[in-house]
């Protein structure tokens, strides 16, 4: 009996001693950590003019693209394919230039010809000149020989001129690319008689490009020549320059044909006939806010974005912010929520964030964000 009761009283003593250390065990489990703050990129609100859009559909055309004849009648001889790719000034058609070539040669003996008996007649006026100083012969004399010279030379000059029209026409049996380009359609064979004014071949160029549109009349007063307007396509979004605006129609089309230049550095991501979506204002522009696309969480029913903010311990906090987009301005999107000119949206990590969440932003130099500037 004594035995047990030493062991009980051995167990209460060993309790009491271990409880403390039971209780601060608890304690430190209680103490959470620290939350790190989550790594961030962010980009200011913006106010700038903006206008509402209208989606049209837009062609892709070349600003030269010609049908070339020959300028001369002949046999065709050789003629580019269809496909070709060529340089201002290459041969693109070869017509049988032997008939023009005799024809040369024969007012090249012509020519000869009249400045023989011109260099004759001349001999003979000098000679009758100073017989007629000599009063052997008759003033009328000299005169009929004046006058034949006078002929005669001028025989040389229509002789020239026969032969260097020729000469031109001889030039024209090889038809030459006027600018570089690829022939897009041949319309004859070799072997076939064409005419002066027959179309040969066609020529497209391929990197002096545009796109042109057709709108709807009431809209040309909002563009001008000289404004960006973006350009959708299957490979992205690209902003092109207005060249021209003619606000010309008919009664039953009533729209205005609009032009934008390809710049040549984008040239090759364009091909003729493409077709393209251009964005045209459809009212004055109006100053909004617009946010950075990549600032908008997509939701079911709502959006947001996520409003960097300071705490009372001057730490980076995030607020979520429901907002309403509206019209795109490239990399820029315009909203609708209460939010001012240079307050900073979060950009990039904004997917795992909620309200209150503390971050730690990157610097311009840690992360360079897609037109920023």
């Amino acid at each position: 009996m004594k035995t047990f009761n030493l062991l009980m009283l051995a167990i209460a003593i060993g309790t009491l001693l271990q409880s403390p250390l039971l209780l601060a065990a608890e304690d430190a489990a209680e103490v959470k950590p620290e939350v790190p703050p989550k790594v961030v990129s962010v980009a200011p609100v913006r106010s700038v003019e903006v206008s509402p859009q209208m989606m049209v559909s837009g062609q892709v055309y070349s600003r030269f693209q010609s049908n070339l004849s020959a300028g001369v009648d002949g046999r065709l001889d050789w003629i580019a394919e269809p496909g070709s790719t060529v340089a201002a000034g290459d041969v693109l058609a070869r017509l049988d230039a032997k008939p023009l070539q005799l024809r040369a040669n024969e007012l090249q003996a012509q020519l000869k010809r009249s400045q023989i008996n011109v260099t004759r007649l001349g001999k003979e006026l000098a000679r009758l000149t100073t017989l007629v100083s000599k009063q052997l012969i008759s003033q009328t004399q000299l005169e009929q020989m004046q006058a034949d010279f006078d002929l005669a030379s001028a025989d040389v000059e229509l002789a020239r001129a026969s032969l260097a029209q020729l000469q031109d026409q001889l030039s024209r049996t090889e038809l030459k690319a006027p600018f570089a380009g690829v022939v897009s359609s041949r319309a004859h064979q070799v072997g076939e008689e064409v005419s002066r004014s027959e179309t040969l071949l066609q020529l497209v160029n391929l990197t002096d490009l545009e796109v042109r549109v057709f709108a709807p009349l009431g809209y040309a007063s909002f563009l001008t020549p000289g404004q960006s307007l973006p350009v959708y396509r299957q490979q992205g979004e690209t902003s092109l320059k207005l060249t021209s605006v003619i606000p010309v129609s008919d009664v039953r089309s009533q729209t205005f044909e609009a032009r934008l230049l390809i710049d040549a550095k984008v040239a090759r991501e364009f091909q003729v006939g493409q077709l393209v979506s251009v964005a045209l204002p459809t009212a004055a522009a109006a100053v909004s806010h617009v946010v950075h696309r990549d600032a908008l969480v997509l939701g079911k029913n709502q959006h947001a974005v996520f409003l960097v903010q300071q705490d009372a311990n001057n730490n980076s906090v995030v607020k979520r912010v429901a907002v309403v987009p509206g019209q795109g301005q490239g990399e820029w999107l315009q909203v609708d929520a209460p939010l001012r000119q240079g307050a900073l949206l979060v950009v990039r990590g904004a997917d795992t964030l909620k309200d209150g969440d503390k971050v730690r932003l990157l610097s311009d130099k840690e992360f360079t964000l897609a037109g920023s500037q």
